[in-house]
């Protein structure tokens, strides 16, 4: 992994509490784990906005694929009740 050094500015009160709460050589470390963590945040969402918006557009072509399908899925549910026999009780213990 190849490691950058880069200087931003941050609130004098931010930097302190952070010196403060994170030991010398663990703040590069926990610095680029926020970093990874925020971005993949940041992919997530994008990913979300993106699906959702996708799904609008489809939708359209969702209904109609239903409305043109839907006969189809009825007929087949109404047959498959149709072509089953009634269930006959067997091997029943005398009582």
């Amino acid at each position: 992994m190849t490691v950058v050094k880069r200087t931003y500015a941050m609130p004098d009160e931010t930097i302190k509490r952070f010196e403060a709460a994170v030991p010398p050589g663990r703040r590069s470390a926990l610095v680029a784990h926020l970093v990874k963590e925020w971005v993949a945040e940041q992919r997530r969402q994008e990913l979300a906005r993106t699906v959702v918006e996708g799904c609008r557009e489809m939708s359209e072509e969702y209904l109609q694929l239903e409305q043109d399908f839907h006969p189809l899925e009825e007929e087949v549910v109404h047959a498959t009740y149709r072509n089953k026999a009634p269930k006959v009780a067997t091997g029943l213990m005398p009582i």
